[in-house]
């Protein structure tokens, strides 16, 4: 039987714009989900042997699209950074692991590229769990490099 090899958690960081660019994990966001889009325009065509037949739809790529959501907890130390990084692009990257035994698990591959934060939220809750959430929009190319 074969199955996956498949990633079990992930790291966002933040790239800080130096040269070289120094990348620091977002503490306490834990879950990451990552959302590829191709955007389309439809349209539709007619057989020309059969004019009065409804056409089909043609699909065009109009340009492709990476968001990633992070969540899990604000801390503290952060709330700052998301203002200063709201609605600003920066270059970011999405280590993806698998747990392996150790502290740090193995690295499996990364996503990078710039990234605007359209989104940094939290939810703070008197009788339960505060979270929080933070949204990025591509800006460009992302690549995604497999871990040796």
């Amino acid at each position: 039987m074969s199955v996956p090899n498949e990633s079990d958690f992930a790291l966002i960081k933040v790239g800080n714009g130096a040269s070289p660019e120094v990348f620091a994990a977002i503490c306490g966001i834990e879950n990451v989900s990552i959302n590829r889009v191709a955007n389309t325009t439809d349209r539709n065509r007619r057989d020309c042997a059969k004019p009065g037949a409804p056409g089909v739809r043609r699909s065009k790529t109009t340009s492709k699209q990476m968001d990633i959501t992070g969540t899990g907890g604000v801390d503290k130390a952060d709330i700052d950074a998301f203002d200063d990084a709201l609605g600003v692009v920066k270059n970011y990257k999405v280590e993806l692991y698998k747990y392996d035994g150790t502290d740090t698990g193995a690295l499996m591959g990364t996503f990078a590229g710039a990234f605007n934060l359209t989104s940094a939220n939290m939810s703070l809750d008197a009788n339960g769990d505060s979270s929080g959430e933070i949204t990025l929009a591509s800006d460009g190319a992302w690549t995604w490099t497999a871990a040796a």
